[in-house]
């Protein structure tokens, strides 16, 4: 059986000591514009259903709107005591907010009350990759890539918007009623990191972490790619390709460990794996070619963007409040919310002070959107992490 794996993110760097924190300005500017709705939501207009997530992060439900019964994922997430965990919060809530496609869970409201923050998203009923996999085992070559098709147009757009996800894994793959994936979890993606750039935060989940991040070097969106590979051989296999009897032993295979090409897998499968599995940063393959690819020459790109294509799986559900896709690790738990703890004196660097009685309702924006943060805002947030560009 498959086991969840943890994920970690730590600073090269202590956050600058200065009276303002260089992410709390394009937070404030944010806040000017927000959002209000007639009546602020909170935590009482949401009636818990079941329990479907919990990590360090805190607690993910399945959650029925009290007016109009529309069923959601409440994501409740603890504030953070570190500035660096901080930062990543607000990141996530921004991709939430301004990066949308049809392969990326989508946010409709969001509110903070007594020191936790509420992320209202879709639910997606067909639950995580993880368990489909915990299910099968493994997968046949046609269903792997009809998943690994979709998971690049995910990454094309994050990327596209200047994202890294930094944390790609069957963990934080859903699928939806219909059985199309999208990615969710973006407690540790990385905004405003135009192609060509580089971030150097030691972040992700160790077994699909690529070399220079292990290294603890300077890297870019290829990153992803990396884990793109190990999440494919995780899929054909049963588990990712490298492993350790301690952690430093694992980061020692993936930094020179071979890797055994899966013996059901064609050669242009083969083809794709090795080039997504390359050490070196700069030689490994890109999205635009891996779209040109011979292992997906069979995937009308346009079809599969408007899912068009009958995935490999479709979720047996009786109706909407179905969470049988989902761990019964978490669904047999009470669906309880942790008490709120008593509010202390506000941080005057805290960018999230004045949102506690706000509610933001996230529009609908269009794809082709420009980059939401100005060059001034972006300057501010590389400066802040004392990251390589």
């Amino acid at each position: 059986m498959k086991t969840r794996r943890d994920r970690v993110c730590n600073s090269k760097t202590e956050p600058r000591k200065e009276n303002l924190p260089s992410f709390e300005q394009p937070l404030v500017e944010e806040l000017k514009n927000v959002v209000v709705s007639d009546k602020c939501l909170g935590p009482d207009d949401f009636e818990l259903l079941k329990l479907v997530g919990k990590g360090g992060y805190g607690k993910v439900f399945q959650a029925q709107k009290k007016d109009d019964k529309q069923i959601f994922a409440l994501k409740v997430v603890k504030r953070p005591t570190k500035k660096i965990d901080l930062k990543h919060l607000y990141d996530e809530k921004k991709i939430l907010e301004t990066v949308k496609s049809p392969f990326l869970c989508e946010m409709h409201y969001s509110f903070e009350v007594d020191k936790k923050l509420y992320l209202v998203l879709e639910f997606l009923s067909g639950g995580e990759l993880f368990t489909l996999l915990n299910r099968e085992e493994r997968l046949n070559e046609d269903a792997s890539r009809f998943y690994l098709a979709e998971m690049t147009l995910a990454l094309e757009h994050l990327h596209d918007n200047d994202v890294i996800y930094r944390d790609l894994k069957p963990d934080n793959i859903m699928l939806d009623k219909n059985g199309h994936i999208k990615l969710t979890d973006f407690g540790l993606s990385k905004f405003n990191v135009p192609k060509g750039k580089s971030t150097s935060t030691f972040c992700g989940t160790i077994e699909y972490m690529a070399p220079e991040i292990v290294n603890k070097s300077a890297y870019g969106h290829s990153v992803d790619i990396w884990a793109l590979g190990i999440v494919m051989y995780d899929m054909l296999t049963g588990g990712p390709p490298f492993y350790g009897e301690t952690e430093e032993e694992q980061i020692d295979n993936i930094r020179r460990g071979k890797v055994r090409m899966p013996s059901n897998l064609s050669d242009g499968g083969k083809a794709f794996l090795r080039s997504l599995l390359i050490r070196i940063p700069h030689r490994r393959i890109a999205i635009p070619e891996i779209k040109n690819l011979e292992f997906f020459k069979i995937i009308d790109w346009e079809k599969l963007r408007a899912r068009d294509f009958e995935p490999p799986f479709k979720p047996n559900l009786e109706n909407e409040l179905d969470v049988s896709q989902f761990d019964t690790s978490f669904t047999d738990l009470p669906p309880e919310d942790s008490p709120f703890k008593p509010m202390k004196v506000e941080d005057q660097n805290d960018p999230f002070v004045g949102f506690d009685c706000q509610c933001s309702e996230t529009k609908k924006k269009k794809q082709s959107e420009p980059k939401s943060k100005s060059s001034a805002a972006r300057k501010l947030v590389v400066e802040h992490d004392n990251e390589t560009t």
